[in-house]
């Protein structure tokens, strides 16, 4: 059972989910008396979403509790779980599993696995939340033959963490591919936008410790709650490529 300050904080986290960045939310005064609580809880509790990005504390005449425009970073450059990347920025990360089935891979699933038309996958499609906020919808797949009882896993969590411990297999390595596409009815429903709403498309291949493909995902980030930078590092125009570090950021909601 959540303590009163996690309580409170879910709360407040509720309403910036439900909000516009930039709206101000109250002050000190107005937020302690909707919540009845204490100053002193309710400060707790701003400090840590101030750190986390999700809030401005502006001080004078005009100032206040506002929703932040500030976005919370991941690195791409690190093959991690969504769980993982929403906890370190102060999210309660969750997980909804839509469906899972075992069945014949198709055409680019089966290029991007390395397997052959007899060969079959496990498909995973999951919904990821930021404090019950959808933000993602992943659609992951693995070669079966490779994962044996997997389904009968718990998998609201980390599929990373379940291939190591079960399988004793370390995602070394992935090769992701990042393009725009617009919403389906179906996706949109998923998700709690709107059709043809923007979303991000990042076509991942993981590979394990022995660089053997072992996952093949299609992942589908909310385009308003979403941003992605890279940064690559200059060495002359005669210098060999190397290689770029990227990462996801996670906005603020739009009301």
């Amino acid at each position: 059972m959540p303590t009163q300050t996690e309580e409170l904080r879910r709360r407040i986290v509720a309403e910036i989910n439900a909000g516009v960045p930039g709206t101000k939310l109250g002050s000190e005064r107005e937020l302690a008396e909707h919540y009845r609580t204490s100053r002193s809880s309710l400060r707790q509790v701003l400090a840590a979403l101030e750190e986390a990005g999700l809030i401005d504390r502006v001080i004078g005449r005009s100032g206040g509790i506002f929703i932040s425009h500030a976005q919370v970073q991941r690195n791409l450059a690190d093959v991690v779980g969504v769980p993982a990347f929403l906890a370190s920025q102060g999210y309660v990360a969750g997980t909804r599993v839509v469906s899972t089935k075992i069945g014949a891979p198709d055409p680019t699933t089966r290029q991007a696995l390395g397997i052959t038309v007899d060969d079959f996958v496990i498909e995973i499609q999951r919904v990821r939340l930021a404090d019950g906020s959808p933000i993602s919808l992943e659609l992951a797949q693995f070669p079966a033959d490779a994962f044996p009882g997997l389904l009968e896993q718990q998998l609201g969590g980390s599929l990373y963490e379940i291939l190591e411990t079960r399988y004793g297999l370390v995602a070394s390595r992935a090769d992701e591919h990042i393009e725009a596409v617009s919403a389906t009815p179906e996706e949109a429903k998923i998700l709690g936008i709107k059709p043809k709403s923007a979303l991000l498309l990042i076509t991942r291949v993981t590979y394990d410790q022995n660089d053997t493909p072992c996952e093949f995902s299609r992942d589908l980030f909310r385009g308003d709650r979403t941003r992605l930078a890279v940064t690559a590092q200059g060495r002359g125009v005669s210098a060999q490529p190397s290689g770029a570090a990227a990462s996801v950021a996670l906005q603020s909601q739009a009301g």
